[in-house]
């Protein structure tokens, strides 16, 4: 039998042309040039990245991890793709272009959830990008590891990452939209963090464009506009996000029903109807009837599941921080076929940060100014008690009503202007009580110096 270099099919011995894919087996030249993840290890490119093992094979490339003769404490993750088995001159004209796309704006951007890319060029008749090696495993080797569903407090930290990045490239001048968001090009490194992975089909949207002159994606998790039904954009990475966290919730499969998922309630009844109904607008077939931006979507799924995880929490056990989550792999998927680099992960609970009752600046004026108020307040009634005991002036009543008033004249301004910088600081807005005490401070501070005007007028009262 003789195998094909690019399909790596089965042919007969005397075969000329591959079954498969056409490639012609008796030109070695061109086998050699068209085939991918031939790279043998400690093989230098650039006479700089060593190769050290391969990652992972797919239709139109491979991805190596190789070390740099110039950094030697670095590993990058090099993807190698060829488009010499594809026939047409146009067809592989635009994966070249595809790929250089890829470069130059990957190359452009700066974000956590992004693999940073240093270099890319081309030798031996195939294209190389070099980026960032990233520790860790796909999310679809993850949840393949794992088990579906995932629990709901571990997916929101997920979401909040994916729409960070999202927005991050949707709000890009011109914008970039992903278009195939999937578990088999996301990232997930043992500390939690998640990197989206090849863009080989992602690109700069250009206005004005009734419709992709493309089909992109991956059936179940891309949009159907991606299928010549009109301009893909935000909303479309909105479908695909909606798609994954339905994914991830459900342990329900959406390349089965695509563009027809089954209500999210229905299929795990811990999942409220109000999260499921967030989801069904996400995934609608028409984007007018979807949310706008991700930063939509996101804030309505955060808000329709907070019944959800305060029930959840309510019943839930305790679980010691450092616990390791093991569930079973209940669901099978197909495995990943390009974009995988990383070694084994694990992911332990960590649990949610306690919100802060208030802040020292808050409760500071708020007891200074609730003391500051009863000294003045002790000292207008001494004083009154002297103006309807005592007559004449200077009388000894209203004397030590005044000294007694007289630190809580300076307390109860310093009261009130603490308080007022305490309610400008987001950190007293995020806490629980941090407002109402620094509220309190200021109408406390206020009222002293309210009792003090009264003091005030009753010594000139009693002078009159």
């Amino acid at each position: 039998m003789k195998s094909c270099p690019v399909c790596q099919s089965d042919n007969i011995d005397n075969a000329q042309f591959c079954f498969q894919c056409g490639t012609n087996l008796a030109d070695t030249g061109l086998s050699n040039l068209i085939a991918t993840g031939m790279l043998p290890t400690q093989m230098v490119l650039q006479e700089r990245y060593v190769i050290e093992e391969k990652l992972g094979q797919g239709g139109m490339g491979a991805v190596y991890r190789a070390s740099d003769r110039r950094l030697s404490t670095v590993n990058w993750a090099i993807k190698e793709m060829s488009s010499q088995a594809i026939t047409s001159p146009l067809e592989r004209q635009q994966v070249r272009e595809s790929f250089r796309n890829e470069a130059e704006m990957l190359a452009a951007l700066a974000h956590p959830n992004l693999p940073r890319v240093i270099d890319h060029f081309e030798q031996d008749g195939k294209a190389y990008l070099v980026m960032e090696f990233v520790p860790g495993d796909t999310l679809i080797s993850y949840v393949q590891q794992e088990g579906l569903p995932q629990p709901l407090s571990r997916v929101l930290s997920w979401v909040r990452q994916l729409c960070d990045v999202l927005t991050y490239l949707h709000t890009s001048n011109p914008p970039i939209i992903f278009r195939d968001l999937k578990p088999a090009n996301i990232m997930l490194t043992p500390q939690g963090q998640l990197k989206l992975i090849d863009f080989g089909i992602a690109r700069l949207f250009k206005p004005g464009k009734e419709k992709d002159t493309q089909a992109f994606g991956t059936a179940g998790y891309s949009a159907p506009e991606q299928y010549g039904r009109g301009q893909t954009d935000a909303r479309s990475d909105v479908y695909s996000l909606g798609v994954l966290v339905h994914q991830l919730v459900t342990g329900y499969d959406p390349t089965q029903t695509p563009f027809r998922l089954p209500f999210a309630t229905e299929l795990q009844a811990s999942i409220s109807r109000e999260v499921s109904e967030v989801l069904s607008k996400a995934v609608d077939n028409d984007p007018a009837q979807r949310f706008t931006t991700i930063h939509e979507f996101r804030d309505a799924l955060f808000r329709a599941t907070e019944q959800t995880m305060a029930s959840t929490q309510a019943v839930a056990p305790h679980i010691e921080p450092g616990t390791i989550y093991s569930r079973p792999a209940t669901p099978s998927y197909p495995p990943a076929t390009s974009g995988v680099y990383g070694a084994e992960n694990t992911v332990t609970y960590q649990p949610p940060a306690p919100v802060q009752q208030t802040t020292v600046l808050a409760s500071a004026s708020r007891w200074l100014g609730i003391a500051s108020g009863i000294v003045m307040g002790i000292a207008v009634v001494v004083v009154l008690a002297g103006v309807l005991i005592e007559t004449g002036d200077d009388t000894p009543i209203q004397g030590f009503g005044i000294i007694i008033g007289m630190p809580a004249l300076v307390t109860g301004p310093i009261a009130s202007t603490m308080a007022v910088i305490a309610l400008a600081t987001q950190q007293t807005a995020h806490s629980k009580f941090g407002r109402r005490h620094a509220l309190i401070g200021f109408v406390t501070g206020a009222i002293t110096i309210l009792f003090c005007c009264v003091i005030l007028f009753l010594a000139g009262a009693t002078d009159a």
